[in-house]
Formats: C-alpha cells, sequence, structure tokens
C-alpha cells in the first residue's frame, strides 16, 4: 500500500535519508525544513521553527492543509545549544523546546484526527535523551520529553505503531562550524536503514536505541498489543 508520509526535520541528514527511501518506495512525501533540497519525487514545504509558537501553529496549519491523509508522520527535526542553563539565551531555549516538543505535539494533535488510518508515529531522538550532559541541558530534556510523548501517544487507541530511535551522533551538516569530532559518529545512510528496519513488521510500540563504537541497534522495549501499553 503506498502511503502519505510527512516527515519534519528533512533537509539534511537522517530526515532527508528516509525521504529518499520512501521516495523510492513509490511513496508521496512532504518534507520540511529552514531549505529546500531539492529531492525529486517529494513535495517540500518551507517550515522554520523559531521562537514564536503563534507562528509555529500557523506554519504547522498550513503545512496540514497542504498535505493532506497523512498516513506516517516522521519527526527527525532537531536544534542544539550548547551551554549551561544560565549562560542559554532565552531564544535559544524557547526555539529548542518549539522544535523538540511544541512541533511534535501541535502536529499529532492535528493530524490523528485527519489521518484515513491510526496516524502511525516514527520520533527520531537522541542519545542525549537518556544521557545527561551539563552542555545540554535544553536540548536532552526536549529530547527526553519527545521519547516520552511517543511513549505516551501509544496509549491513545487512535494512534497507530508508534517507534522511538535514539541515534547516539549521525555525521551530519547538524554539526557543521562546531568542533565536534564527528569520525566514529553514525552513517547517516546506515542508521536510516536501521530505522527503516525498525519500522518494519508487527508491533504497538517500540523504542530503540542506535548506537556506535562499534554501530549497533538495541531495542529496549517492545509491546505488540496495544492493551498492554494502557496502565
Amino acid at each position: 500500500m503506498k502511503k502519505n508520509i510527512l516527515i519534519v526535520g528533512a533537509s539534511s541528514g537522517i530526515g532527508l535519508e528516509l525521504a529518499r527511501h520512501y521516495v523510492g518506495e513509490g511513496h508521496r512525501v512532504c518534507i520540511t525544513g529552514r531549505n529546500d533540497p531539492s529531492l525529486p519525487g517529494a513535495q517540500f514545504f518551507r517550515l522554520p521553527i523559531t521562537t514564536s509558537t503563534d507562528n509555529l501553529a500557523k506554519g504547522i496549519d498550513g503545512l496540514v492543509a497542504a498535505f493532506k491523509n497523512v498516513h506516517t508522520l516522521v519527526y527527525a527535526a532537531g536544534f542544539l545549544q550548547r551551554g549551561s542553563i544560565d549562560v542559554l539565551p532565552d531564544a535559544a531555549l524557547l526555539t529548542m523546546a518549539n522544535v523538540g516538543l511544541i512541533a511534535p505535539m501541535m502536529l499529532a494533535a492535528r493530524l490523528k484526527p485527519l489521518a484515513p488510518t491510526p496516524l502511525k508515529l516514527m520520533l527520531i531522538t537522541s542519545s542525549s535523551g537518556y544521557t545527561p550532559r551539563p552542555q545540554e541541558p535544553a536540548y536532552a530534556a526536549t529530547k527526553a520529553g519527545l521519547a516520552m510523548l511517543g511513549a505516551s501517544l501509544v496509549r491513545d487507541l487512535g494512534f497507530g505503531k508508534v517507534l522511538v530511535v535514539a541515534p547516539s551522533g549521525i555525521r551530519t551538516a547538524f554539526w557543521r562550524e562546531t568542533d565536534e569530532d564527528t569520525s566514529t559518529m553514525l552513517d547517516p545512510i546506515w542508521t536510516a536503514e536501521q530505522i527503516v528496519a525498525l519500522s518494519s513488521g508487527p508491533f504497538k510500540y517500540k523504542y530503540a536505541k542506535i548506537l556506535r563504537n562499534p554501530a549497533r541497534v538495541e531495542v529496549v522495549e517492545k509491546l505488540d498489543n496495544a492493551f498492554a501499553a494502557i496502565d
């Protein structure tokens, strides 16, 4: 079955590699981001996420109106500003919160009642979501929150499968203009392949880490029955 797949945060990196895969399979794909990667076969919608939640809500409303009947939401957007909590400016904190949590919540809220089938979610978090780092307090909090969002939404029977994936550092443009050593980071194409494999097959909820040195996949939690996820 060909599906309508919305990938948020696909200007580069994992989101773009996932878009390439799904376009290649013949699905109808819409990608969002600040810059158009000009991917043949994919529709692009510019969705810059900044400090304004009002602008974000308007942008998401426009996106939902432009790309209808979404079967699968892939959320791969990320925004990292490093520094101790007293050093990070308000603009950085607001943008990280909007990118990391507010946008995926708004999208889930809008797409769920419009989906032709129970909405499938694929949420790409980070190892920062389970590894406390003093220079990443806000980023780590949003990544942990995104994982908890997925674990909570799976308890809503209005959603279909929920996959939460936490990669551990990927060689992408995300690290450009930083002093980060990317030599041991994960290859984005390989990582996208692992995410596609994790998303296939029958399950209701799956949480997996994609680790490096050596590169490997660790499934932390898996639920096969929707009712098993309800307390």
